[in-house]
């Protein structure tokens, strides 16, 4: 297996931080001392913290894309919302989104973009022939589990 780059490694330790921290709360000293790079390596990849976040929020996209089988009945749906599309992670994505994003408009673009509304697209396109209230079903579950964190 190749090892992960540099960049990458940072873009992995990044994204916990951000999740436990907030952006604001997340400084660039924290990010070097939790990669275990220098901070110089760190301003080599990442000009700054937005850039950082935006290579956090398209590597995290990249690897979350939807999947969805052919099943199209609600307790598929909610299976697919619990496994896939609304775990702990990306919850505490969209709180970090939606709390902070007009200090990253990059980065929430592109989890809305690439994410978000490729989701929803998808289930809407699966699951509305069988239930025309899934946009407003799968929204009910979003707000649900934020109310939780």
């Amino acid at each position: 297996m190749a090892q992960r780059s540099k960049k990458d490694h940072i873009v992995a330790c990044a994204l916990p931080l951000f999740l436990a921290n907030g952006y604001k709360g997340t400084s660039i000293d924290l990010v070097v001392k939790e990669s275990a790079v220098s901070k110089p390596t760190v301003y080599n990849h990442f000009p700054d913290k937005a850039a950082l976040i935006l290579a956090v929020m398209k590597q995290w996209a990249a690897t979350h894309k939807p999947k969805i089988p052919a099943a199209k009945d609600l307790p598929v749906l909610d299976h697919l919302i619990d496994e896939q599309w609304l775990t702990r992670e990306t919850v505490g994505l969209y709180a970090l989104v939606i709390g902070e994003g007009r200090r990253f408009p990059q980065a929430r673009k592109v989890f809305w973009e690439q994410f978000d509304q490729r989701w929803r697209q998808l289930f809407i396109m699966t699951f509305m022939r069988a239930d025309p209230q899934v946009e407003m079903y799968i929204d009910q579950q979003l707000m649900n589990r934020l109310k939780q964190l």
